[in-house]
């Protein structure tokens, strides 16, 4: 029997607080900066209610400005693909620290509408940023409310391998990647 994790508006909305209350202590100056220009590629499995388990991968890059970012990604994990295209806000906290709000387009083979998410970016470590998100999706008959958790490791200035694991009530996903930075840091 598999355990799924939910996470409701009251709770979401204090933990958000709580990073906010923290966000100015967690952002070290010195660290790197966050960087929203890239294009990564890699495996991912899918684990939902509807479909079973399957394994596939995927494609995206993003790309920025000051506080915006826009990014796009292309899904194909076994019988169905999957397009998202959105924009996102970043800030607040520093170069090393940010709280990030994102909303997009689903397109499925199935059907399509939006993604919510909401959450922060963290340079860690000079090379090691964790991120986590509270995900809600919309899309015809699919609705997942989900909380996404990951990490990069950042090499040669231009790249980074990173994994992702999103818990939701529907689906699961878990993804490793490869991903290439635009600008060098």
């Amino acid at each position: 029997m598999s355990r799924r994790i939910v996470v409701r508006g009251p709770a979401f909305l204090c933990a958000l607080l709580l990073i906010m209350m923290m966000g100015p202590a967690l952002s070290t100056a010195g660290m790197k900066e966050l960087r929203y220009g890239y294009v990564e590629g890699g495996w991912l499995r899918e684990d939902s209610d509807l479909s079973g388990q399957e394994d596939g991968w995927f494609a995206g890059g993003s790309f920025s400005t000051r506080r915006f970012h826009f990014f796009g990604e292309y899904r194909d994990p076994g019988p169905f693909e999957y397009w998202e295209t959105g924009a996102g806000w970043h800030g607040l906290f520093g170069d090393s620290f940010d709280l990030v709000f994102e909303g997009a387009y689903v397109d499925t083979d199935a059907d399509n509408g939006y993604r919510a998410s909401g959450g922060f970016r963290w340079m860690l470590l000079d090379d090691l940023e964790v991120n986590a998100y509270y995900n809600h999706v919309d899309a015809g008959d699919f609705e997942n409310d989900g909380v996404s958790v990951g990490g990069l490791w950042e090499f040669f200035g231009r790249m980074a391998v990173g994994g992702e694991w999103d818990f939701g009530d529907e689906a699961d996903t878990g993804r490793v990647f490869f991903r290439f930075y635009f600008k060098k840091d």
